[in-house]
């Protein structure tokens, strides 16, 4: 079984909602980050590293393609939404 202990999230009162209004968007960005110690990170790595994703979920289509022409494919269709 996976210890996974996140900290606890902080509890927003009136007097920190009216603060970050007055600081904008940069105070609200830092506060909705999760601070994370080494042990954390590595915690996370380790959860993620054991997670497979099926392989019923990857079109037949995706399998046969190179990444080069995965990556010539989405930048057309790019430039021809932009045009």
């Amino acid at each position: 079984m996976l210890r996974l202990h996140l900290p606890d999230p902080p509890v927003d009162s009136e007097e920190e909602n009216e603060e970050e209004a007055a600081e904008g968007a940069t105070a609200q960005s830092s506060h909705s980050s999760i601070p994370m110690d080494a042990e954390h990170v590595e915690l996370v790595k380790r959860t993620m590293a054991s997670v497979k994703l099926p392989t019923l979920g990857i079109p037949a289509w995706a399998s046969q393609i190179s990444e080069e022409q995965w990556k010539d494919v989405v930048q057309r269709t790019l430039q021809a939404r932009q045009s």
